[in-house]
């Protein structure tokens, strides 16, 4: 991953996720952001940096300070750059400006891992239980035998059509009750 890209991906996630590096910001929540851009771009993330690269790092303020919110350091050249030129203003933006290479004794560490669990479209509604599940499922192999089939790739399709619209926000009850109609059809039942 190129500098650039990791910038890209930083306002990537800024946007997707809407963090406000502004004036109202303080230096724990762009420490948060920028610890877990990096961490995307060194650990990878499902969502916004599929391969790793391990050569980008965080680094502290020097002499004992806090994490620097918007400097990220490629190794092992220790070349540094500030990726979010006034960031705690309101006239931010994203914009790799190299700083340098780093002295020795700077600290310089590895980006703590981000998250996975949370997927673009937001939280997920809560696991209703295998149940909920095994009663699609049965549904599902009942209407195909009523239509004289055996299951079959189909399947799928419709198991995950009904699962996409309750993670979408639909309740499971009125999920099925659309794909039901939809698989049915498709059986010649209805």
């Amino acid at each position: 991953m190129t500098i650039e890209e990791l910038v890209e991906m930083a306002e990537w996630i800024h946007d997707d996720e809407g963090y406000d590096l502004g004036a109202s910001s303080t230096r724990d929540y762009r420490n948060a952001f920028w610890m877990r851009a990096v961490g995307c771009a060194f650990w990878g993330h499902r969502v916004y940096n599929a391969v790793p690269d391990p050569q980008w790092h965080v680094k502290d303020g020097g002499g004992g300070r806090p994490q620097s919110d918007d400097v990220v350091v490629s190794q092992p050249t220790r070349e540094a750059y500030d990726c979010i030129p006034g960031s705690g203003s309101d006239s931010y933006r994203f914009e790799a400006e190299s700083i340098g290479i780093l002295p020795a004794d700077q600290h310089v560490y590895v980006p703590d891992k981000p998250a996975q669990d949370t997927p673009a479209w937001g939280a997920l509604p809560p696991y209703p239980g295998d149940a909920a599940f095994d009663e699609i499922g049965m549904i599902l192999w009942a209407d195909y035998a009523e239509a004289g089939r055996v299951p079959d790739a189909q399947v799928g399709r419709w198991f995950g059509r009904t699962i996409y619209d309750y993670l979408a926000g639909m309740t499971l009850d009125a999920s099925l009750d659309k794909h039901r109609a939809e698989w049915r059809t498709a059986l010649g039942l209805d």
